[in-house]
C-alpha cells in the first residue's frame, strides 16, 4: 500500500460544523491528489476506546476495492488532529440530486440502483473480520454518491463509530426515515443481509416519485412502516414493471424480501428489459443538473487547484534553499590557526607497541590438523616490525592530511578568504554532532570574545575525544506570530471571530486555524486553512477578477450585490472579484435574481428573460 502524507485545503460543503474537508494525498515522489479528510469528532479524541474503534473500523474498510464503493484510504493521524480519509469521487450525493430534480426519469433511477446493488452486494461477500457479511444498514440518498463520469458509489463503510449512538434500538432523528421495520423495533444489532434489499427499494421508490414512503407521518411513522403497504405512487411515476420488484424489496419480513442485493439487481435488469440509462448518459444528465460553472462544482475545484498550486510553489521553494545551501568541508584545524586561549586539539594517543604473541597452548589430544609448533617462531616475535609499520603509516597521514588542508584551502589569486568565526555554527542552536555529522569545522575569531573562546573548546574537545554533545530541543512556543494580508483589503474572521481588517498580525497558539476573509461590499467570502507551527507564518492573498457579461430587457436595472451596474444593454463585460456573488434584474415590479460564484479570469454570462 502506498503510503502518503496529508494536507487539508478547506471544508467540502459550506456551512459550520463541516468535519469533512478537502485535501491532498502526497505520496513518497511529491505526487499530489486530491482527498477528503474526514476529522473525527471531539469526544473521539479524548476517547481512547472510540478512537481505537474507529481506526479499526476504519482499516477494515479500506480492504474494500470495488468502483461502486467510495475507497477508504486509511486512518490518519495529523498535526489538527486524527481523520478518515477517502477518496475525492468528484460528483454530488442522489440527496442533492434529487433536492434539484425532485424524482429521476426510470432509465437514470435504474442505472443508480442497480449500481448501488452491486457495490452492497460485494461489501456483503468480503465480509467482516469474523466472516459475517458487512452490512451497510444506512443506505439512503445521502450515503449514495454519483460521480460525473455517471458512476454511482456508495459511501459510508467504516463510518459506523462516526454515526450518532442509538440509544435503546432507536433510530436517531434524520435517519429514522430510511429505516427498515426490524431496525425500528431492534436499532442497529437488528439488521442483516435484508435490511440493506429493504433500504435500496425506499432508495428506488424516493428517486421514482420524488417521495420517502410514510415520510409525511410524523408521530405515527414507526406504526406505518410496522403495519402499512407502501403509499400509492402518482400514476405514472412508478413504470408497471418495477411496482411488484419494490413491493416484494419493500416486504414487512425479511423472509419475503429479496435474499441478497444481487437477485434484487438481477430482478430489476430482467424488468427493465434493458431499457436502462448507461454511465455516459448518467454523467450527460448529471452535467444537465450542475454543468462545470455550478457554483459548489466550481469551488470545490478552485480549493483543490488552489492547493495544488500553493504545494508545488513550496517544492520550489524548497528545492531553492537546498540548492543555494553553501557547501562546506571538515578540515583538521593546524594549531598556528587557533586563536589565544582556545584550548588545543589534544593528540592522539601514540599506538602502543605490540605485545608479543603468547605461546600457542598444548594441543587437545583430539584436535585434528595440529603440527608441532617451530622451534624459532619466538625468534621470529621478537624482531617483528609490525609498531615501526604503524608508527610510520601515521606519520605519512598526518603529512597527507595537512598538504591537503593547505591546498583546499590555498586562496585563489586577488580573492581575499572570509574565515567565519566558530561561534556562528555554535551559536545558531545547532548541536555540535550535527556539525560533525554536517562536515562542517568552522575556526573561531581571534577577537571572539570569552564566552565564545569556551564554547569553541568544547566543541574541538568533543570533536577531538568523539563525545557527541547533544542539545535539547526547544520546547514549542504557546504562541506563534501570525501575519496576514490581503488585496483588495478584507475583514479577517477565524472560527467565525471577527479580527479586523487586513493587515493583520497577532499572536496565536499552534494548531490548524479556519480563516475567513470576506467584503460584503466586494462579494468576496473565501475560506483559508493555515497550519500554525512553530516558526512565524506570513500569508498574502490576491484575489483576482473574473468578467459577468449580461444579456437583458432594455431599460432593466442590472445589479451585483445590490450596487446599480447600469442599464440594459449593457455594453461589454462588468469587471467582478472572485467569489460568491448575487445579480439582480429589475424591470418596473418585475425581477430576477440569481446568486453566483466566479474565479480570477472566469466569464460568466447571464441571458436573462422577464415576464
Amino acid at each position: 500500500m502506498t503510503a502518503y502524507r496529508y494536507q487539508a485545503l478547506g471544508p467540502l460543503q459550506a456551512g459550520e460544523g463541516s468535519r469533512a474537508f478537502l485535501g491532498l494525498a502526497i505520496n513518497a515522489e511529491n505526487k499530489a491528489r486530491p482527498v477528503v479528510i474526514i476529522w473525527v469528532p471531539e469526544a473521539a479524541e479524548k476517547d481512547p476506546t472510540l478512537l481505537a474503534k474507529i481506526r479499526k473500523e476504519t482499516e477494515h474498510a479500506a480492504q474494500l476495492d470495488h468502483p461502486n464503493i467510495v475507497t477508504v484510504m486509511g486512518f490518519a493521524k495529523l498535526e489538527e488532529g486524527h481523520a478518515r480519509v477517502v477518496e475525492f469521487a468528484d460528483g454530488e450525493s442522489l440527496r442533492k440530486i434529487l433536492d434539484t430534480s425532485k424524482k429521476l426519469p426510470p432509465r437514470i433511477a435504474a442505472r443508480v440502483v442497480l449500481d448501488a446493488c452491486t457495490g452492497t452486494h460485494y461489501a456483503h461477500v468480503a465480509g467482516n473480520d469474523d466472516g459475517a457479511p458487512l452490512v451497510h444498514g444506512d443506505l439512503r440518498p445521502e450515503t449514495t454518491l454519483i460521480s460525473f463520469q455517471g458512476i454511482t458509489k456508495v459511501t459510508g463503510y467504516g463510518a459506523l463509530a462516526f454515526a450518532p449512538r442509538e440509544i435503546g434500538g432507536q433510530r436517531v432523528k434524520g435517519r429514522r426515515v430510511h429505516s427498515a421495520p426490524e431496525q425500528i423495533i431492534g436499532g442497529r444489532e437488528a439488521i442483516t443481509v435484508p435490511t440493506d434489499v429493504y433500504l435500496l427499494g425506499v432508495m428506488l421508490y424516493e428517486c421514482l416519485t420524488g417521495n420517502v414512503p410514510w415520510a409525511d407521518q410524523a408521530d405515527y411513522f414507526d406504526h406505518a412502516v410496522l403495519t402499512l403497504p407502501l403509499p400509492p405512487a402518482t400514476p405514472g411515476d412508478i413504470p408497471p414493471q418495477f411496482e411488484a420488484i419494490i413491493q416484494k424489496a419493500c416486504a414487512k419480513k425479511a423472509l419475503d424480501r429479496y435474499p441478497t442485493p444481487l437477485a434484487l439487481r438481477e430482478a430489476l435488469e430482467a424488468a427493465a428489459g434493458g431499457d436502462v440509462a448507461t454511465t455516459d448518459e448518467l454523467a450527460k444528465y448529471l452535467e444537465t443538473l450542475f454543468p462545470q460553472s455550478h457554483q459548489l462544482r466550481a469551488a470545490r475545484r478552485h480549493t483543490i487547484d488552489a492547493g495544488i498550486a500553493d504545494f508545488v510553489r513550496r517544492q520550489w521553494a524548497d528545492q531553492e534553499r537546498k540548492e543555494t545551501q553553501p557547501m562546506m568541508r571538515a578540515v583538521e584545524v593546524p594549531a598556528h590557526l587557533i586563536p589565544p586561549g582556545v584550548p588545543a586539539p589534544k593528540p592522539p594517543p601514540a599506538a602502543a607497541p605490540p605485545k608479543p604473541p603468547p605461546p600457542p597452548a598444548p594441543p587437545k589430544p583430539e584436535a585434528r590438523g595440529w603440527t608441532q609448533p617451530d622451534e624459532d617462531d619466538d625468534k621470529k616475535n621478537e624482531g617483528s616490525s609490525l609498531p615501526w609499520i604503524i608508527v610510520v603509516a601515521l606519520l605519512v597521514a598526518g603529512l597527507a592530511a595537512f598538504w591537503a588542508y593547505k591546498k583546499i584551502n590555498e586562496p585563489l589569486p586577488g580573492v581575499t578568504p572570509v574565515t567565519p568565526p566558530i561561534a556562528e555554527v555554535i551559536d545558531a542552536g545547532q548541536p555540535v554532532a550535527e556539525v560533525v555529522d554536517a562536515g562542517i569545522a568552522e575556526v573561531a575569531d581571534a577577537d571572539a570574545g570569552p564566552t565564545v573562546e569556551e564554547d569553541a573548546g568544547t566543541a574541538l574537545e568533543a570533536i577531538d575525544a568523539g563525545v557527541t554533545a547533544v542539545t535539547p530541543p526547544p520546547a514549542a512556543p504557546s504562541e506563534v506570530q501570525v501575519s496576514i494580508s490581503s488585496s483588495p483589503t478584507l475583514e479577517l474572521l477565524l472560527d467565525g471571530q471577527s479580527l479586523g481588517k487586513t493587515p493583520w498580525t497577532g499572536k496565536l497558539p499552534p494548531g490548524r486555524k479556519v480563516f475567513t476573509l470576506q467584503s460584503k461590499a466586494l462579494g468576496i467570502s473565501t475560506t483559508r486553512v493555515i497550519t500554525v507551527k512553530t516558526e512565524e507564518v506570513e500569508e498574502n492573498y490576491t484575489f483576482e477578477k473574473g468578467l459577468v457579461s449580461v444579456k437583458a430587457p432594455e431599460g432593466a436595472g442590472v445589479f451585483i450585490d445590490g450596487n446599480r451596474v447600469g442599464t440594459a444593454p449593457i455594453r461589454g463585460e462588468i469587471p467582478v472579484y472572485e467569489g460568491s456573488h448575487r445579480i439582480e434584474v429589475r424591470v418596473g415590479q418585475s425581477k430576477w435574481a440569481e446568486p453566483f460564484t466566479i474565479y480570477g479570469s472566469q466569464r460568466v454570462s447571464f441571458n436573462v428573460e422577464l415576464q
